[in-house]
């Protein structure tokens, strides 16, 4: 056996243990504590033995270790249960001794051959290890795309899409091959061959659309997790009024202690003394104080902020929620995202006002209570931008809010609801429809 021989061989072994590592990682996760960090060094250790026992030219050896090295290694890398795993095992390996099988067809190689030398001489026909491999790949490939417990699962149309060009790439690879170098008078290999070349070029082509849509897709994605960061952090600093809220009532209730002391006090005439805590007191109230607007934690919390967002502004905050108001139906994420990014837009338009600005918000219930009503009313700055039939936002990072108001609009429709939006007497007026659940 030659160099090239020896180093087709190993680059063989490493393909292989990689094709099954990538099978079984797909379905299985990879043993914690050792296991993890000695990966690596496990494959390492697998390709050599694999490579080992191919030098010895004995194809008895080969077949009785090539299974039982591959199970060792994936015995010690995955995680699952015995039957499990070696029913994905036997499958496996049932598609890499099938391709092999079918190498053996293609080239004419007698079994008398590999029984005697255990080894095929691939220098021959590099391409044809090649294409082994590559057809090993797209098997696997179709295997973690069919099987409902995969991890990895594209749709079927872009699986469609990827799987064209290796498909086609094997068929001009051995219609080139077995049509011979000159051709020219042989009509069948070159039909072949200028179909699959045809359908190469498709696949590229169908293969850059995958791309871009993937593309798409995580921008889309992308949106929606800057969407679920800012409500998680929404639910947070809600959380941290509440307690404030909390430490209000504490305080209310703990009321009659401080008085006991101011009479305590004003036995012994310490008047300025309970002048000094009087002061401090009313100070604490205040920096603790939160309205509550209605029976709804979280639309208490958000009004409440946004009013403390509102003062710091200069801004008129007018809010009213109607007694009987119903918003059961609405949990508490989507309650921040669709009123509290019409709040959060209407205090920061509001603010861009040089004048005194007002933000003014009505919750009611119309049509004999069927209907939820949100009118969030502000001042502008008389500046609004719209595209393709969106609000554009003017906010300095509109990135992060130029998708507020299609996000609540889309929340809306969860519960068939919409919203609208209109200019009137000078004022940017959002209505948000939400029908109530009989």
């Amino acid at each position: 056996m030659d160099t090239l021989d020896k180093v087709i061989m190993f680059v063989g072994c490493i393909i292989e243990v990689y094709l099954v590592f990538d099978y079984f990682y797909n379905f299985f996760s990879i043993k914690e504590k050792w296991a993890n960090k000695n990966v690596w060094v496990i494959a390492s250790s697998v390709c050599l033995l694999l490579f080992t026992v191919n030098l010895f030219k004995n194809g008895f050896l080969y077949l009785i270790a090539f299974p039982l090295l591959l199970w060792t290694f994936v015995s010690l890398v995955f995680e699952a249960k015995l039957t499990v795993k070696l029913g994905y095992f036997i499958t496996a390996y049932a598609v890499m001794i099938g391709v092999e099988f079918l190498y053996l067809i293609m080239s004419k190689t007698t079994l008398s051959v590999v029984s005697k030398t255990g080894l095929v001489p691939f220098s021959q026909y590099v391409w044809q290890l090649i294409f082994i491999k590559f057809l090993n790949y797209i098997v696997f490939a179709i295997l973690k795309q069919t099987s409902g417990k995969s991890k990895s699962r594209l749709s079927n149309r872009m699986f469609v899409a990827y799987i064209c060009l290796p498909v086609c790439t094997i068929g001009c690879m051995v219609t080139i091959f077995y049509s011979g170098v000159d051709f020219s008078n042989i009509l069948l290999p070159r039909v072949l061959m200028t179909i699959f070349f045809v359908c190469m070029l498709l696949s590229n082509i169908l293969v850059f659309y995958a791309f871009q849509r993937y593309t798409e897709g995580l921008y889309k994605e992308s949106e929606h997790q800057i969407e679920i960061m800012h409500q998680r952090a929404e639910i947070y600093r809600l959380n941290q009024i509440t307690e404030m809220n909390d430490k209000y009532k504490e305080m209310v209730h703990n009321t009659s202690h401080f008085y006991k002391v101011i009479g305590e006090m004003a036995a012994e005439h310490q008047n300025e003394e309970i002048y000094e805590l009087v002061k401090k007191l009313d100070e604490t109230f205040e920096k603790n104080v939160v309205k509550v607007y209605s029976n709804y934690k979280i639309l208490n919390t958000l009004l409440a902020e946004n009013e403390a967002k509102s003062n710091k502004f200069g801004i008129q905050f007018d809010a009213y929620v109607e007694q009987g108001t119903d918003l059961d139906n609405i949990s508490d994420i989507d309650m921040i995202t669709m009123i509290g990014n019409l709040l959060d837009n209407a205090v920061v338009a509001a603010a861009k006002k040089k004048e005194k600005s007002i933000v003014k918000v009505r919750i009611f219930m119309q049509n004999e209570g069927s209907i939820c009503v949100v009118k969030v009313v502000n001042d502008f700055d008389g500046k609004l931008i719209k595209k393709e039939g969106k609000l554009i936002t003017t906010k300095k990072n509109g990135g992060l809010h130029g998708i507020g108001m299609t996000s609540v609009n889309r929340t809306a429709e969860k519960y068939n609801g919409y919203l609208e939006y209109y200019i009137e007497d000078n004022k940017f007026v959002a209505v948000l429809i939400l029908p109530v659940e009989q």
